[in-house]
């Protein structure tokens, strides 16, 4: 059943009610995938044995180079998704170059201080010779290590399984993948895509997009991951350092890098440290993986606002080279979705429930301690018998509400048929086709019980939603122009 009616019942409210809607939308899918977000760290070091050509020989440790970026679960038996580059140094290491460098580095700390009083062009030269000097030839011992840091705490030691350099203009594809356990094969590069293994089960897990084909210009997302600027800033306790950070942004752009393959551009904020983290629809899917920025001519400093992310299909496609199907149905994240969606309907209880079941699968999550302590603080504070009556007590507010509307609607409608005709009537849906596609300023309501929209075939697109089993004020209340129409329809 079908029917029309006039504009102008509830002005100034609908905008406001969306945009709450929306809010509330994103951040629910915020709090879902957030848990399978990771931190990945890798060090390369080196201890270094020095002669400064006399006294004893100086036994060294040079400052590690340390790098970090982000991923995303993919499995929960710990198979992650990065970016190639976030993992080159690590896997990709030329240790004849580190040797170099570290030397260097060594030589200085060891050697340097005796030559404090030498003039520095003199001292540098000094300091070079040394370190070419043949007696230190060999005396690099290189070390390396790759970690994944959970938002728990946890640490595990990482394995790399496919792996793809970043985009190199200057040097041709050569990129890597790992096989079954063997020697690695040698792929295209470019595609800056890398999976890694940590030994653990259970974890929590993010659903990859089946394709990106059906991203639309503007289609808001968000993106997930740890900055290096917040990460290490100065003024932040080291407590939440493992929390990742959110940055949301619209898809601006589809474009081709220079191996010919397609990039997802974005205004979403990504800088340094980002690299590897996931970016997601509000249906909380990964559409994306950061992977390159856009900096000043000196490189030095990002520019904001155009950034660029690899497809989803990118990482099924390195998935399948290992043998991986990605999981995102686990008992860690079946509950905690159930949670985070009962708190955001108001059923708090219920919400304790699946929360306190997340948590004991696998305890430490920040995000999920402090839902369970709002919603606790919630449930403690609602007395027994007014949460039992919740629901009944929604339907009846809303039915006072409808009723008081239908008055209203009558009284406007009274007024209104003494100078024109009856404004409300039964329309077919020939007819709201025709002014859809006319473009007549029709708003469609969706006011069928939840049962019979849940089991519809077809949906109207652009339809506002108004589920009378789980009422709603805000969607309730629209604004439309003057010499448009609201088309409600029900069961």
């Amino acid at each position: 059943m079908s029917c029309t009616v006039l504009v102008g019942l509830f002005p100034g409210l609908w905008p406001g009610a969306v945009r709450a809607g929306e809010e509330a939308q994103l951040e629910a899918s915020i709090l879902r995938v957030k848990p399978a977000v990771v931190l990945i760290s890798s060090e390369v070091g080196a201890d270094v044995a020095v002669n400064c050509g006399t006294g004893p020989v100086h036994h060294v440790t040079p400052e590690p180079i340390y790098e970090t970026g982000s991923g995303f679960i993919l499995h929960p038996d710990g198979f992650i998704a990065t970016n190639g580059h976030v993992v080159e140094r690590f896997y990709e290491m030329n240790e004849q170059r580190l040797a170099k460098e570290f030397m260097a580095a060594a030589v200085a700390l060891a050697c340097g201080p005796a030559l404090a009083m030498v003039p520095e062009g003199a001292r540098k030269e000094r300091l070079r010779a040394i370190a070419a000097d043949p007696v230190n030839r060999g005396k690099v011992r290189l070390r390396k290590e790759l970690h994944v840091h959970l938002s728990t705490g946890k640490v595990y030691s990482a394995d790399v399984k496919a792996y793809s350099p970043a985009i190199k203009p200057e040097t041709p594809p050569t990129g890597q993948t790992a096989s079954q356990g063997g020697k690695p094969e040698a792929e295209r590069s470019g595609q800056d895509v890398a999976i890694l293994k940590i030994e653990e089960r259970d974890l929590p897990t993010v659903r990859l997009a089946a394709n990106t084909a059906a991203l639309k210009l503007g289609e808001q997302l968000f993106v997930l991951g740890y900055p290096g600027v917040v990460l290490n800033h100065d003024f932040l306790s080291r407590k939440s350092q493992l929390e990742a950070s959110v940055t949301v942004g619209r898809v601006s752009g589809f474009k081709i890098d220079i191996n010919d393959r397609r990039v997802i551009q974005t205004d979403a904020a990504i800088t340094w440290g980002n690299s590897g983290g996931p970016a997601f629809n509000l249906a909380g899917e990964v559409i994306g993986v950061a992977t390159f920025i856009s900096t000043t001519f000196e490189g030095d400093q990002a520019i904001q606002g155009f950034n660029f992310l690899i497809p989803a299909e990118s990482v099924h496609t390195f998935c399948s080279k290992v043998g991986l199907t990605p999981n995102p149905n686990t008992p860690l994240m079946t509950e905690w979705a159930a949670g985070v969606a009962a708190y955001f309907q108001g059923e708090y209880r219920k919400s304790l429930a699946h929360l306190d079941a997340a948590e004991r699968l696998m305890p430490g999550f920040p995000d999920i301690q402090r839902l369970r302590a709002d919603v606790r603080m919630k449930v403690d504070k609602s007395p027994r018998f007014m949460r039992r009556g919740k629901t009944v007590g929604l339907g009846i507010g809303v039915a006072l509400i409808g009723v008081l509307a239908v008055l209203s609607l009558r009284t406007v409608m009274r007024n209104r048929a003494r100078s024109g005709p009856a404004a409300i009537r039964r329309v077919g849906a020939e007819e709201i086709r025709r002014r859809l596609e006319a473009e007549a300023g029709v708003t469609l309501i969706d006011a069928r019980h939840g049962a019979a929209f849940d089991e519809a075939p077809v949906q109207a697109a652009g339809a506002v939603r108004y589920d009378i089993d789980r009422p709603d004020i805000p969607a309730f209340q629209v604004q439309v122009k003057p010499d448009g129409e609201v088309i409600a329809y029900c069961d």
